[in-house]
């Protein structure tokens, strides 16, 4: 029965691995065009969660049989393994190669998985721009033909950043459309020309006029530019300055033993649940507050967290 159990976690950690690896790398490449819901990561996401309470209610049936077949046999041993994995033959799953090979794969995947949030934030838009994209949003040149309240709007040292106005548009078809609350880096001026973010079979919906560059939003091609490919390299630089040396550190068979610890583990998918029903509503569109107040929470929520868990783990195989 152990034997199953265990097979049953190293099956089921496998198969985590390469579903979240798939969502994780999907989602960091969706393009800003992208509608949503996103209904296949979302399944994805859940499927991998779901592998990962199973691997930890293996590991904890496999450690309640492990002490019930002792005490038959009145063993005192608390290591499945016989001695150290450096005296391993090289083919077993315990031996060092392999356990190294696997906190690899963990460790190529993680400033992946940090980044991910912000990647989800920034193909996402907002509300405003989920709702254009969702009626069939495109981007016109459009020319200005009536400026109202324009504001000027400062920073905490009372520099300029943006003019805030209400616009009235001409389109290059001719048609005439009202930007509310639109958003220039200089005052607005007649037949000045701006670019609008509109969906024409959603007129009551209203256009888009941002300092930010709208064209993201409409182009649904593979891309890692710009704000993803910074958050990759920032947590990828940070794995391999903090992460990797502290798993270097440990020996193979201290991290093998701590893979194998029901309790250690049971912070992964705890930390994992938690964090993907908090970035659910950007895979959904439901439920999602402000551009302001998402990327910290989902940084606070996620990334940090992440960090903090592998950090930690790795601290623990060291000082074990």
């Amino acid at each position: 029965m152990g034997h199953v159990l265990v097979w049953v976690a190293r099956v089921s950690a496998v198969g985590a691995w390469a579903v979240l690896s798939v969502a994780i790398v999907w989602a960091f490449g969706l393009g800003g065009g992208t509608r949503q819901p996103l209904t296949t990561l979302d399944t994805l996401g859940r499927i991998g969660i779901g592998l990962l309470w199973l691997r930890v209610a293996a590991l904890w049936a496999a450690k309640a049989v492990r002490v019930r077949t002792r005490r038959r046999r009145r063993r005192v041993s608390l290591s499945k393994d016989a001695g150290p994995l450096r005296f391993r033959v090289p083919t077993t799953f315990d031996a060092t190669p392999w356990v190294w090979v696997r906190v690899t794969a963990v460790l190529l995947l993680l400033p992946f998985a940090a980044a991910l949030p912000g990647a989800l934030h920034e193909m996402d838009g907002g509300e405003d721009v989920r709702a254009l994209k969702n009626a069939g949003a495109v981007l016109s040149t459009a020319t200005v033909v009536g400026v109202r309240d324009a504001e000027a709007v400062e920073d905490s040292d009372g520099v300029v950043t943006h003019y805030d106005s209400d616009l009235e548009l001409a389109l290059p078809d001719g048609g005439r459309i009202t930007a509310w609350g639109a958003d220039t880096h200089e005052e607005p001026r007649t037949d000045d020309r701006v670019q609008v973010l509109w969906a024409p079979s959603a007129p009551q919906l209203g256009p888009l006029v941002r300092t930010s560059d709208l064209s993201r939003h409409v182009e649904t091609g593979t891309t890692i530019g710009g704000m993803r490919l910074f958050l990759l390299l920032f947590f990828g630089v940070f794995f391999v300055c903090f992460v990797v040396p502290l798993s270097v550190a440990a020996e193979a068979d201290q991290l093998h033993d701590l893979a194998w610890r029901p309790l250690a583990q049971t912070a992964v998918p705890v930390l994992a649940t938690l964090l993907f029903l908090w970035i659910r509503p950007l895979l959904t569109g439901v439920g999602i507050g402000s551009p302001e107040s998402v990327l910290p929470a989902v940084f606070g929520g996620f990334a940090i967290p992440l960090l903090l868990l592998y950090i930690g783990l790795a601290v623990r195989a060291l000082t074990d």
